[in-house]
């Protein structure tokens, strides 16, 4: 016969367990900004920080979203360039930074496709299967390392 306090503890034991895995776990807060001014297609944050070529979302109340591209900074402010449609936009929008850069379709997928300025596909074939997705900021080369041109 099992000890009432005994499965007690032992029932504390396992979600304290569960618990401190959790918190071993690095999940890092996403810290929100809003949108205080657009300029021509230029906006401008505060509240939150991102690197220059990040992706942003800014959220209209109504729940629409815009993409836009981190492109600089000033002080505590952040300016975003859209890449996706803004009409809408309000004032005081919610600015949310992603951990994701911009990237295109790459490979043999692509031959023969025609495809939009964001490397969706547009001429009625489908969706691009077996396509790797490259990062557009790149890689840099070391030029030293690359054999001379004879």
């Amino acid at each position: 016969m099992s000890h009432p306090e005994t499965d007690r503890s032992q029932s504390w034991a396992d979600r304290l367990n569960d618990r401190s895995q959790l918190l071993e776990e690095h999940i890092s807060p996403v810290v929100e900004g809003k949108l205080v001014r657009m300029v021509g297609m230029t906006l401008e944050a505060t509240g939150c920080q991102a690197p220059i070529g990040a992706r942003c979302i800014v959220q209209n109340p109504d729940g629409s979203e815009i993409e836009t591209e981190v492109v600089g900074f000033a002080g505590d402010k952040l300016y975003l360039m859209p890449t996706s449609e803004i009409r809408g936009i309000v004032p005081n929008a919610r600015v949310i930074p992603t951990e994701q850069v911009y990237e295109a379709p790459a490979g043999e997928a692509l031959l023969g496709r025609v495809l939009d300025g964001a490397g969706k596909p547009i001429d009625g074939k489908g969706s691009l299967k077996d396509h790797k997705l490259v990062p557009l900021n790149g890689t840099p080369d070391n030029h030293m390392e690359k054999a001379p041109i004879r």
